[in-house]
Order: C-alpha cells, then structure tokens, then sequence
C-alpha cells in the first residue's frame, strides 16, 4: 500500500520573497527600465533650475504687486514760458507758465505728481499701465483723454476736453466722472458738481486768457505765471471783486496796467518793482 507522500514545509516568507524577486527580476527590468545615469543627471541639474525659477515667479510678483517707479524726470517752465514734452510713452504734456511736475514710470502705472502750476495732458492709451495725475490731496485718473489740471495748492481745477477722467480726493474712493466740456474743483473732502465750461477756456495753451467774472485774487494768481516782478494785492477785502475780459498772457504787465480801467483799485510800483494792488482813493 503506496504512502501519500506529506505536504514540503513552505519555505520562510522572506526567502520565498527575494526567491521570487529574483525569478522575474529580468522580467520587471524589461518592463519598468531605469532611466539611464545620463537622464538621471538631468534631473539631479532641473531641480535647481526649477526651484530658481520659481523664486524669479515670487519676484516678480511682489514686484508687480508693489509697484515701484523704475524712472523718474522731472520737468519745469520759468515765468513766461510754455514748454510741449512729450513722454517716453508717447503721451504729450503742455505745461504752462510757473509750473513744476515730476513723471514717474512704473511697472504697472504712469503717474505724475504736479507740484504747482498748469498742464494739459495728451495720454497715450494703455491697456494695463493706467496714468493718474497726482495734485495734492486730488488724484485724476485717465481713461484715455486730453484733460488740464490747474493746481492752487490744495484746490485743484479739473477741466477735460477730449475722453473720460475720474476724480476722487484723499479719504474717499468714489469718483467723479467727467465728460468732455465739463470742468470741477477739487480738494480734500470736497469735489464741485461738474459744470459746463466754454471752449475758449482752452486758449491758455496759445497765451491767450479769458476771464469770465473770475475773482481778482484768482486773476492775479494766474497773472503772476507769466509776470516776473511779484504782483502783490495789499487789500484782501479786494480779492472777491469780480474780472472778465480777454489779455495776452505774454503782456502781463500790460494786462495787470488794465485792471484800473475796469475794478475800483489803484496801481502802484514799490521800490523793488513790485507791482501792488490798493483800493481807490
């Protein structure tokens, strides 16, 4: 009678393991190969490579973010002078008599800060570096347009011919939009509804000056751009009286000779050459 012959002892886990490893180790080669030492090299190079640029990406980022000015000129007319520039992107800038502005690029934005005086503004239309005019506590912002902005310290006048512009003042986001003929005063706090201007309020850019019931300080203020000598009103309770007329901005001592004619002062030259504006007597 044949004996079953007993079941063989399974070998250890893990010599059966390496056993079998071993076995289809040719077989897993062939279907899962190595790369080679040369593409492991590669790798071993990309991973800085990878890792610095994903360092210039943050960079530039912040840098974008932040915004800062790469260029800045500056430009300024004397008494008398109008000056046309135009600006490294093409927009065109008048300035008028006595006036000081600083242009300044950034990566994402032209901005100009006008630090006294007059400017027309001729923007170069750009789709992602908008253009702000900075006078003061009012910012002017460009949407593609000819626009003046006539700074008076911290009272700004904002007059746009041509476009669109917004105008906000410091502590406030909201803007006030203009349309083309229409003009506003700003500062801080407080912006003027938009009223109609006329056209030959643009004839500043060629000295020609028309003043249409404009308050004799406000007359003397402009005057004083194209007049050398200091014009001086030595009766504040003077300033509210009102001037209109047409004068050559490039005669202003001429213009101011006339404002006896047509206001109840009188006209007197000081020792220094001063020019000083009194009551009649």
């Amino acid at each position: 009678m044949s004996r079953t012959p007993a079941p063989s002892e399974p070998p250890p886990p893990s010599t059966s393991t390496e056993q079998a490893l071993e076995q289809h180790r040719d077989a897993l080669k062939q279907r899962f190969p190595l790369p080679s030492p040369e593409a492991l090299q590669r790798r071993r190079s990309a991973g800085p490579t990878k890792a610095a640029l994903a360092l210039l990406l943050v960079a530039a980022g912040t840098l974008l973010a932040a915004d800062p000015a790469w260029q800045v000129r500056d430009y300024q007319t004397a008494v008398g002078e109008r000056r046309n520039v135009t600006l490294p992107d093409g927009s065109r800038v008048l300035l008028d008599a006595g006036t000081r502005l600083q242009v300044r690029r950034h990566l994402r934005s032209r901005q100009v800060l006008l630090v006294r005086g007059q400017a027309r503004f001729e923007v170069q239309h750009s789709a992602w570096r908008r253009f702000q005019v900075d006078a003061g506590p009012v910012h002017v912002r460009n949407y593609g347009t000819v626009f003046d902005v006539d700074r008076q310290g911290d009272l700004s006048e904002v007059t746009l011919w041509r476009g669109e512009v917004g105008v906000r003042v410091d502590g406030s986001e909201a803007e006030q939009r203009l349309k083309p003929g229409q003009r506003l005063l700003a500062q801080a706090g407080s912006l003027s509804p938009p009223e109609a201007v006329s056209p030959d309020r643009a004839d500043w850019t060629h000295g020609r000056l028309q003043f249409d019931r404009l308050p004799l300080s406000e007359v003397l203020r402009i005057l004083q751009r194209y007049h050398d000598r200091p014009i001086v009103l030595d009766d504040p309770a003077l300033g509210p009286l009102l001037v209109s007329g047409v004068f050559d901005a490039d005669r202003a001592e001429t213009a101011v000779a006339l404002l006896p004619d047509i206001l109840p002062v009188q006209l007197q030259t000081a020792a220094d050459g001063s020019l000083h504006l009194r009551a009649r007597d």
